[in-house]
């Protein structure tokens, strides 16, 4: 019998290398805490302490083998307090507390226990993929690899959706990646996709892998297909526009929108529209030769905001979502529209965080997000209701409540299309000059506007579209103000000012008292801006206008003064004799940062010559800082007089802009000394978000 080889001992288990609990994440290999994506900074021995925890959730945890571990070989050392220290270190880190403990609870003079539930992640091995002898040139889907495997993807997808492959397989459900190309819009009959960037509109079969350029530059809405697939409608600098495929000239349609949250083509060629006119986001119809947009007059809905209109195809029915100011989820509506009148009304079929959408397959099909996951349920339009219970179709899916959107899109032949990943959401992150976060405050938001009071004590900050709240600039307590939306500080750092929509109102709030008083009223108000840093003056925005305003003026005040056109956000300087904006120019759709005087005539100066947003100038009148894609950039400011000099720009460093982000937005503030700089910081990298498609998505649904 020929001698046996040896037999080689069992590989050991793998390694835990990553605990996830909450919104939590340790990495063990780097070393690293993360809370929501945002690295939390203390000792190696707190976070040995939290390894011994998360390696026996639910068990006790004793003293003396925390200081065996720690202080082996009787290290002499005051360990009773070095470990009570740590511990008290660790619940400050988590939010916790040892009176009502979520993660830590304390045994008295035993130990400790870890209370939440802990996933354990261990690595996956897998044969490494060849690498090439030198980089290949970055594409728009990042690597030569992604591009292959896209390409065999998008491949089998249109093969799928268009009946290309042998009989019954057609009918079989697919999910394949086509990169991270953004959110793709598919194409009625699912042959194609659009998707949109920095660099502009894209055009991509299902079949090839190269990509068309439509539109050059960046658009303010996601587009829409025409329900025979021939035309898209989009949104840009230009207004309302539409393309007919495959290379028709550009036609305007609305050139005067400017703020849309969705549209969509009927069968007959209407265009149903959210636009944001006066203050308002009301729905138009435009038709097909027709001249003007006309109001769509929706019974009961008078104050509050339209999103994603959806006309039903084959009928007169459409959808609409609906929500009040203040509100946090909205309402997904059914109505029928005859000549652009509501002739049946409203049916509330479901309250939800975003819009929904139809699709006409299986019978007919709501589909909508919760809990980033993406749900089916069967709609009964003629009925006017929902029926049976919502069916999970994707795990997954990127939403964003500033806009009620959640990124996805359906084909009429059972194809779907949507960007990975969760709520947008973001992070206030307060990081020194050099990038380095120091910490965070408050908890994960929709990010729309932040604003750091004069005494740089507390934080404004505007939650989507719905509502404001104010924090400690270095704590986790947050306050709704209810019935705001846009907010700016007094100089006092005691009293905000915000604008009433409906009513014109702008009203100033104590935060101490909560007491009201009315200040002033215009006719009509979109966003509150600035207030100036005597208090006087206000600085507000309406349709791309800026307005300015005299506070606590006698009765009969002067009526609002226009003073820009085409002005997407707007500030003061902390001497309140210039101000500084974000503007597009004629030459480009992207927006520049001027610097011009308020207080006396003089010609505007930019400061940035690439584009720009978020522009805020530093409380000692040194230096302007504002956001241009994902870096913060600074340039030194020098004013003699009535002369401004502006230096050079600096960049400072990198940045994770959330989504959702809106030309207004105020994602940025700095301390008066521009030592330390507070950003809304996206949880989430969007960067590598990928879009997928699946085929036949309806087959496994239940009647």
């Amino acid at each position: 019998m020929p001698p046996q080889p040896p037999r080689l001992p069992d590989p050991p288990d793998p390694p835990t290398v990553r605990y996830r609990f909450g919104p939590f994440d340790l990495d063990v290999r780097a070393g690293e805490l993360r809370k929501h994506g945002i690295r939390l900074r203390f000792g190696q021995q707190t976070l040995q302490i939290l390894l011994m925890l998360l390696k026996r959730p639910g068990e006790v945890v004793l003293r003396e083998d925390i200081r065996t571990t720690l202080w082996p070989d009787n290290t002499v050392v005051e360990f009773d307090h070095s470990i009570n220290a740590a511990i008290q270190r660790l619940r400050d880190a988590l939010g916790d507390s040892a009176e009502e403990p979520r993660y830590i609870e304390t045994l008295t003079r035993r130990g400790y226990r870890f209370l939440a539930q802990v996933v354990a992640e261990t690595p996956i091995a897998t044969p490494p993929l060849p690498v090439p002898a030198s980089p290949p040139p970055l594409t728009r889907l990042r690597s030569k690899w992604v591009v292959l495997l896209a390409g065999l993807a998008v491949c089998a997808v249109a093969l799928a959706g268009l009946g290309w492959i042998p009989k019954g397989t057609a009918e079989r459900k697919f999910t394949l990646s086509l990169g991270a190309i953004g959110e793709p819009v598919l194409s009625p009959d699912g042959s194609a996709a659009l998707y949109r960037g920095s660099l502009g509109l894209f055009l991509r079969r299902m079949d090839s892998l190269a990509e068309t350029s439509l539109y050059p530059s960046t658009l303010n809405d996601r587009p829409a297909w025409s329900p025979d697939g021939t035309q898209i409608v989009f949104l840009s600098s230009e207004g309302l526009i539409r393309i007919r495929l495959p290379h028709g000239a550009r036609e305007p349609v609305w050139p005067e929108a400017r703020v849309t949250r969705g549209y969509s083509v009927g069968d007959n060629g209407n265009i149903l529209v959210a636009v944001s006119r006066g203050g308002q986001v009301g729905l138009y119809l435009v038709s097909p030769g027709s001249g003007a947009p006309l109001r769509v007059e929706v019974p009961g809905f008078s104050h509050g905001s339209f999103y994603e209109p959806e006309l039903l195809p084959g009928s007169e029915d459409f959808l609409f979502t609906w929500s009040s100011p203040g509100e946090d989820q909205a309402g997904i509506y059914l109505a029928r529209m005859k000549h652009g009148r509501v002739v049946r009304e409203p049916i509330l079929l479901r309250r939800n965080i975003t819009a929904g959408h139809f699709a006409p397959s299986a019978g007919g099909r709501l589909l909508f997000v919760q809990e980033d996951n993406l749900f089916a349920q069967k709609l009964d339009v003629a009925g006017g209701k929902l029926v049976g219970d919502p069916q999970p179709i994707a795990q997954g899916v990127m939403s964003n409540r500033t806009f009620r959107r959640a990124l996805f899109s359906t084909s009429r032949n059972g194809m779907l299309g949507w960007r990975s990943g969760k709520a947008a959401l973001a992070q206030l992150t307060w990081f020194d000059r050099h990038g380095q976060s120091l910490e965070t405050a408050g908890p994960a938001f929709e990010a729309s506007d932040l604003r750091l009071s004069p005494d740089e004590k507390h934080v404004l900050i505007s939650i989507g579209s719905t509502v404001a709240g104010v924090l400690d600039s270095h704590r986790d307590a947050l306050v709704r103000l209810p019935g705001t939306s846009s907010s700016v500080w007094m100089p006092d750092s005691l009293n905000v000012v915000y604008g009433r929509k409906p009513t014109g109102q702008l009203l100033q709030r104590n935060l101490a008292s909560g007491i009201e008083r009315e200040i002033g009223k215009v006719p009509a108000v979109g966003s509150v801006r600035a207030v100036s840093s005597d208090g006087k003056v206000l600085l507000y925005t309406l349709d791309q206008r800026v307005y300015s305003y005299q506070l606590g003026a006698p009765p009969n005040p002067a009526p609002p003064q226009p003073i820009l056109d085409g002005t997407v956000q707007i500030g003061f300087s902390p001497d309140s004799r210039w101000i500084v904006y974000a503007r597009r120019t004629p030459a480009s759709n992207r927006p520049t940062i001027f610097v011009q005087p308020f207080a006396f005539s003089g010609l505007p100066t930019p400061i940035s010559d690439e584009g720009g947003r978020g522009a805020v100038w530093r409380g000692d009148g040194k230096e302007i800082l504002y956001l241009n894609g994902n870096k913060i950039f600074a340039v030194p400011v020098e004013i003699k007089g009535n002369e401004l000099r502006a230096g050079e720009r600096k960049p400072l460093f990198e940045v994770r802009p959330p989504i959702g982000l809106t030309g207004d937005s105020q994602p940025l503030a700095v301390t008066r000394d521009g030592s330390r700089i507070l950003f809304a910081q996206a949880v989430e990298s969007t960067e590598s978000r990928t879009a997928y498609v699946m085929t036949a998505w309806d087959r496994a649904l239940k009647p």
